[in-house]
């Protein structure tokens, strides 16, 4: 049998961008630091918080395999959102295993070009390594986490805030990119 070369080159190519994604470090692992809010509501895996107001945050329980031994005097932290891309910031040790960072979603109200809006993740030590949702899914430190963790915008009335989705404008064009929605 004869294969056609156009089908080893696709079979190669395939083989090898498999291999670089099994390879490497793009996905995101759930680390041992458990996001922490106190004195908000929250889902199993998102705390609830208001749109540009400042959110102290703790990430506790943070190993030093994941941040280095001694355990670092801060770490970076990032607010990961596939709408408004990713906030970077600095948590400062507050002791034992837990560090604490200040938030402040983008909130028109305070000049900033939009609002914050659905949710988001939190990470630390590096972009890939995500906060998990051990206190958020029933207010304990129980070892029960099954998911990242991070935040979701509410309103002053506490009302989830969604994104707005960009237009779509008339015509045959529209008409067809309306059907993948």
């Amino acid at each position: 049998m004869r294969v056609a070369p156009s089908f080893v080159k696709i079979l190669g190519l395939t083989l090898a961008i498999g291999s670089v994604l099994a390879s490497s470090t793009a996905f995101a692992q759930i680390g041992a630091g458990s996001l922490v809010v106190s004195g908000v509501t929250s889902t199993p895996t998102h705390w609830n918080i208001p749109i540009g107001v400042p959110t102290t945050a703790q990430i506790c329980g943070v190993t030093t395999a994941e941040a280095g031994d001694p355990l670092p005097l801060t770490i970076p932290v990032w607010v990961k959102s596939s709408y408004f891309g990713n906030t970077m910031l600095t948590a400062t040790w507050v002791g034992g295993d837990c560090y604490e960072f200040t938030y402040t979603p983008p909130a028109l109200a305070n000049g900033d070009g939009y609002d914050a809006c659905n949710t988001t993740i939190v990470s630390y030590v590096t972009v890939g390594l995500n906060s998990n949702n051990d206190y958020c899914d029933d207010g304990l430190d129980n070892g029960s986490q099954n998911a990242a963790a991070g935040f979701r915008f509410v309103d002053a009335f506490g009302n989830p805030i969604d994104c707005v989705p960009v237009g779509v404008e008339t015509g045959p064009w529209s008409q067809v990119k309306g059907l993948y929605r």
